[in-house]
């Protein structure tokens, strides 16, 4: 999900005081030493734009409605530890790959997580690992605005997943996502996704309310709610967590969420990074 200014603003500032700093310098410096602090500085200052212009999906359940630059690839990962009474759940991987086609258009790859599940069943318990299905996807901005920002999501999960954790169908699934900024320092994020029902697989619909908030200039919060309905089975999970941006550009952040009506728990931390 979106985050206020999760990755972008320190980059920012950083990169005027690197320039600053190279600039007083240069006269100091012979001509080869010049010819290196100018290479540098354009190695240094394009990352520090391309920073300036990332918002990473994660973390949260939800989107945001940002599209990756054209010509940008971003890698999104993290592991997450999920909890119930009867059954403990580790994932490694998150792992998503998101390329800007043009300025309104994004590719995204889902590769999933490896998994390990601990369950407790009659007579005993048992373990098994895996790999969750994959999956592909168009993020589309449809509006962009002074403070609001607008797009439509589209996505396919495919089952490339082992037997323990595949759907055995290719499942489409469509959103709208939508942020706003409120102020400097407070946004707003919402999601409204549908996934169709295949086969097996039932239909089912996301609907996430997720308030960012700026803590400091490369630290940000959120907490908020994500329901999840599918049919006779639902979730509400209250959600919440930190990111903080690096003055490499790159986005680390600490995840967390309970499910009030299944009381399931989890916690989760991962990093998001643009090249």
């Amino acid at each position: 999900m979106k985050t206020v200014g999760a990755i972008h603003e320190l980059p920012l500032r950083f990169s005027g005081k690197i320039c600053t700093l190279v600039r007083n310098k240069l006269n100091k410096f012979n001509p080869m030493k010049k010819t290196l602090s100018v290479i540098l500085l354009l190695f240094f200052g394009f990352n520090l734009v391309q920073a300036q212009n990332y918002s990473p999906d994660r973390p949260g359940i939800g989107n945001g409605s940002f599209i990756i630059p054209q010509g940008m690839l971003g890698f999104e990962a993290g592991v997450q530890f999920s909890n119930t009474d009867l059954n403990k759940q580790f994932d490694v991987g998150q792992l998503v790959l998101r390329y800007g086609i043009n300025e309104k258009l994004e590719f995204r790859a889902l590769l999933g997580s490896f998994t390990t599940v601990d369950a407790e069943q009659i007579g005993g318990s048992t373990s098994y690992t895996g790999i969750q299905d994959m999956g592909v996807g168009f993020k589309y901005n449809l509006y962009r605005g002074d403070a609001s920002t607008l797009s439509a999501l589209a996505e396919v999960s495919l089952p490339f997943g082992t037997e323990e954790f595949t759907s055995d169908e290719t499942v489409p699934s469509i959103g709208v996502l939508a942020d706003h900024a409120l102020n400097e320092s407070l946004s707003i994020s919402s999601n409204l996704g549908y996934s169709f029902s295949i086969s097996n697989v039932n239909d089912s619909w996301l609907s996430t309310l997720t308030p960012g908030f700026m803590i400091s200039e490369s630290m940000n919060g959120y907490f908020g709610y994500a329901g999840n309905y599918y049919g006779n089975f639902e979730q509400h999970w209250v959600e919440g967590g930190v990111t903080y941006g690096l003055e490499s550009g790159t986005q680390l952040d600490l995840n967390f969420g309970y499910d009030t009506e299944n009381e399931i728990a989890f916690i989760g931390i991962g990093f998001a990074k643009s090249f």
